[in-house]
C-alpha cells in the first residue's frame, strides 16, 4: 500500500527534527567551546570572508535544487545534468576565490585572510559534489539518511576543530571544520544513498529546469549578497572585534529563529510543490505552519531577550558581553524571521519563480539602503537596520502569497497576533519587575515566562496549542513505531 503525504510528512519532520536539532546541539556545544578557547577576532575573520563564500556558493546550488522538487517528475537525467554542472561550477569558482584571495586580505588590511579564503573556499568543490544527493532525499521526503549524513559529518568536524584550537590553531580550527565535515558528507552520500550520476549531461533537462531555477538562482544571489553585505560593511568599518561579536550573536540568534522553521519548511516545500494544485489544501497547510511557529518561537525569543547577558556570561564567559545588546536586537528581527520562509517557500512551489526574483530586487535594494543610513551612526543602529529589513522582506513575501497562493494578508495578522502580543506584554511585565521592583534569578525569570504563557494559551483557547499538541502526539505516536 502507497504511503499517504501525510505520514510521509511526519515522518519526514521527525527525522528533519533530529537533523535539525542535532545539528544544533552540536553547533550550540562546538561553538561554546571554541568560543572559549579562541579569540573574537578568530570568529571575525571567517565572518569578513563568508560574503565571498556565501555568493559563490549560490552559484553552485544555482537554484535547481528547488527546481527539481516542484518538478513532478524529476528523473535520472535530471540529476545527472545537474549533478555535473554543480561540479563544473564549483570548480570554476574555487578557481576565482585563489585568484582574488590576496586582494581580499589587503581590502581588510589582514594579510592573514589571504590564505584562510584560498583553503575555506575548498568547501564550494565539496559542497557541489553532494548537493544533488540531499536534494534527491528530500524530494521523496526521506530525511532519515539525510539526518544521518548530516549529524556525523557535522559531529567529526567538530571533534576535529576543537582538538587543533584546543592545540592553539587560532582561525584554521575553524576552517578545519568546515572541510572535514563537507568531505565526511562525501564518503558517507555514498554509503547511505548508493546514488551515482550516468555519465550524460541532457541541454534539454538543464533548459527546462533553468526556466523556474534560473529566476531563483538571481533571486537568491541578490539576497546573500546583500545579506552578506552587513558583513563586508561590519568588517570594513568597524574591528574584526566588533565583526566577531556580532558573528557570534548571530549565531545563537539563528538557532532559534531557524532551527524549528527551517525543519517545517524542509519538509514542507516538497510538501507544498505535491499539493499545489489544491489550494485550499495548501492555503490550511500554510495556517498551521505560521500558528505552530509562531507559538513555539516567538515566547522562546522573549525570554532570550529577557536573559540575554547572564546567558552569554554562563556560555561564552564575560569576553563575550558586548555582543549582548547586538543578540538583543537581533532577536527582535527574528519574530519576522521564522515567519518569512513560509510565504516565500509557497510561492516557489506554486511556480512563480519570476516573482520572487523581480521582488527581490527591491527587497534586498532596501536591505542596502537600511544598512547604508544605519551604519553612520554606530553598530547598534546598524543592528536596528537589519531589524528593518527583516520587517520589510517579510511584508513583500506575505503580499506575494496573498496574490500567488491566495493566502489572505489579515489571516496571517490573526493567526500570529495573539501569540505576538501575550509575549510582549509578559516580556515586558517580567523585566519591569526583575529591574525595577525585585531581583529575580533568570532561570526564575524562564520559568515564569513560561508558566505564564502556557496558562494564559490555554484560557485563552489559543489554537496554536490544539495544533502543536496534535502534531507532537502524531510525532510520538510515529516515533515510537519507529519509523523508517
Amino acid at each position: 500500500m502507497t504511503e499517504s503525504l501525510g505520514n510521509k510528512a511526519i515522518k519526514g519532520t521527525i527525522w528533519a527534527s533530529i537533523d535539525r536539532f542535532g545539528m544544533m546541539g552540536m553547533q550550540f556545544v562546538v561553538n561554546l567551546v571554541l568560543a572559549r578557547l579562541l579569540a573574537p577576532s578568530d570568529f571575525g575573520a571567517i565572518g569578513m570572508i563568508m560574503i565571498f563564500i556565501a555568493i559563490s556558493q549560490v552559484f553552485v546550488d544555482g537554484g535547481f535544487g528547488p527546481a527539481l522538487i516542484q518538478k513532478k517528475h524529476s528523473d535520472q537525467t535530471d540529476f545527472s545534468t545537474i549533478f555535473f554542472w554543480n561540479c563544473g561550477v564549483g570548480v570554476l569558482l574555487y578557481g576565482v576565490i585563489f585568484f582574488i584571495a590576496p586582494a581580499v586580505g589587503k581590502f581588510y588590511d589582514m594579510p592573514i585572510l589571504s590564505p584562510v579564503l584560498r583553503v575555506f573556499g575548498i568547501s564550494l568543490v565539496l559542497n557541489s559534489i553532494t548537493g544533488i544527493q540531499a536534494i534527491r532525499l528530500q524530494k521523496s521526503l526521506a530525511f532519515k539518511p539525510l539526518a544521518a549524513v548530516n549529524v556525523l559529518s557535522y559531529l567529526i568536524g567538530g571533534i576535529t576543530a576543537i582538538v587543533m584550537a584546543f592545540y592553539g590553531n587560532g582561525v584554521w580550527s575553524l576552517v578545519t571544520l568546515t572541510l572535514v565535515s563537507g568531505v565526511v558528507r562525501i564518503i558517507l552520500f555514498y554509503m547511505i544513498s548508493h546514488w551515482l550520476p550516468n555519465l550524460t549531461f541532457s541541454y534539454t533537462s538543464f533548459k527546462e529546469l533553468f526556466g523556474f531555477g534560473g529566476y531563483l538562482l538571481c533571486a537568491n544571489l541578490l539576497q546573500n549578497a546583500c545579506k552578506n553585505v552587513q558583513g563586508l560593511i561590519i568588517g570594513k568599518k568597524f574591528s574584526a572585534s566588533e565583526m566577531g561579536y556580532y558573528s557570534q550573536a548571530d549565531k545563537l540568534d539563528q538557532i532559534t529563529s531557524y532551527s524549528l522553521p527551517q525543519v517545517i519548511v524542509q519538509v514542507m516545500y516538497p510538501v507544498y510543490a505535491q499539493i499545489q494544485d489544491d489550494r485550499q489544501r495548501l492555503i490550511s497547510t500554510m495556517e498551521m505552519n505560521f500558528r505552530v511557529i509562531a507559538f513555539v518561537i516567538f515566547p522562546i525569543l522573549a525570554t532570550l531577550i529577557l536573559v540575554a547577558e547572564p546567558l552569554i556570561t554562563m556560555l561564552y564567559g564575560a569576553k563575550w558581553l558586548p555582543a549582548v545588546p547586538y543578540f538583543r536586537i537581533l532577536c527582535c528581527g527574528g519574530i519576522f524571521v521564522c515567519l518569512t520562509n513560509i510565504n516565500y517557500y509557497a510561492v516557489a512551489a506554486v511556480g512563480k519563480s519570476r516573482s520572487l526574483f523581480m521582488w527581490s530586487f527591491y527587497k534586498w535594494g532596501m536591505l542596502l539602503l537600511f544598512l547604508i543610513a544605519g551604519m553612520n551612526f554606530g553598530m547598534t543602529a546598524l543592528m536596528w537596520s537589519i531589524v528593518a529589513s527583516h520587517f520589510n522582506i517579510f511584508i513583500v513575501n506575505a503580499m506575494l502569497s496573498r496574490k500567488w497562493v491566495g493566502f489572505p494578508m489579515m489571516t496571517l495578522i490573526k493567526t500570529v497576533a495573539p501569540i505576538g502580543t501575550l509575549s510582549i506584554i509578559l516580556t515586558t511585565c517580567i523585566f519591569t519587575l526583575s529591574n525595577y521592583c525585585i531581583t529575580i534569578h533568570w532561570g526564575i525569570q524562564i520559568a515564569l515566562f513560561f508558566s505564564l504563557y502556557m496558562l494564559l494559551a490555554y484560557i485563552f483557547r489559543f489554537k496554536a496549542v490544539q495544533d502543536t499538541a496534535a502534531i507532537l502526539k502524531r510525532l510520538a505516536s510515529h516515533t515510537m513505531q519507529r519509523p523508517s
